[in-house]
């Protein structure tokens, strides 16, 4: 008895329930955030703009949200709370700057931008600023950083296609490829326990994307990559776009297109029994799915449940 209420209750505290998914889409015109629970539903409007508010992603706590917007005349990096209050500009910078993503720890915030650096433009430069906009640094990377993920354990930043530094920039060291394949990587995110890269294939000439998760090698990431496609089911082609980990690390999100339709939904697919699951069904684009579960947290040997001291059994 006792063991079967654990079960459950260690149930209720990882179940995919108790997420939620923020994304933007162009469902009423143009690029807004919105927000939804992980089974879908529920699906909320957050921003409300007559310009692009885009990419979104949550804070470490889910208590809030990173995106870009411009609303001020070129991209810039906002923040806001979960239910879209609050929303505050973080950098005011004549150059774009866009792609943001926060650290483990939610101090800091890490983002693409084309401002200079010692008196010289440097497209493609990775900054790093507080939470709050202050201090705001570059990174000290010489390569095009497009799309930064920081890692789960705060330790490494992925970007672009796909190089891995230290948190500081420096060691910069590219992943592989696979074996015999001859696309372009870009990459969509770590895996929750840090130990696999989610990136996209990329066809310019078919506009065909594979999706491929890669197991990082444990000799200081210099070979013994494993490589995994994501064989996602589907009765029509698909095209995918914008993918990520689920909370869990037990599914993949996505954007995906049928063949022949013209917008873009969300879809969940499971690793372990390969079910696909569509989320949303609108008129517009629905792109860049970002889910957290606030039951969740996340720890270099695993997911570990936030509330797993709280549960007590009693006779």
């Amino acid at each position: 008895m006792r063991i079967t209420i654990l079960v459950a209750c260690l149930w209720l505290v990882t179940s995919p329930l108790f997420g939620k998914i923020v994304f933007h889409s162009t469902r009423d015109g143009n690029n807004e955030i919105y927000k939804m629970k992980s089974d879908g539903s529920n699906q909320t409007r957050l921003t409300f703009n007559e310009v692009s508010d885009a990419y979104p992603v949550w804070s470490p706590d889910g208590r809030q949200i990173a995106f870009q917007s411009d609303r001020d005349g070129n991209d810039e990096i906002y923040v806001m709370d979960a239910d879209g209050n609050n929303q505050r500009n973080l950098t005011n910078h004549p150059a774009s700057d866009s792609f943001a993503d926060w650290s483990p720890d939610g101090s800091r915030i890490i983002f693409y931008s084309g401002r200079e650096v010692d008196g010289r433009i440097r497209p493609n430069r990775l900054f790093v600023m507080d939470s709050d906009g202050t201090d705001v640094k570059p990174l000290k990377q010489e390569r095009g950083a497009l799309r930064p993920k920081w890692s789960p354990d705060g330790t490494k930043i992925a970007f672009g296609g796909i190089y891995i530094v230290n948190a500081e920039g420096r060691a910069a060291r590219r992943m592989p490829k696979r074996p015999n394949v001859d696309k372009v990587m870009c990459l969509e995110g770590w895996s929750p326990d840090g130990t696999q890269i989610l990136y996209s294939e990329r066809d310019h000439v078919s506009d065909k994307d594979t999706l491929v998760i890669a197991t990082l090698p444990t000799n200081g990431l210099t070979s013994g990559y494993k490589w995994r496609r994501v064989a996602v089911p589907s009765k029509l082609e698909m095209v995918y776009h914008s993918a990520a980990f689920s909370a869990d690390g037990k599914a993949i999100l996505f954007a995906g297109r049928q063949a022949g339709a013209d917008n873009w939904n969300i879809y969940r697919f499971r690793l372990v029994d390969r079910k696909l699951t569509q989320l949303t069904d609108s008129p517009g684009n629905d792109l860049a799915p970002q889910e957290s579960n606030p039951h969740l947290s996340v720890s270099p040997q695993g997911l570990i449940p936030r509330h797993w001291g709280e549960i007590k059994v009693t006779k």
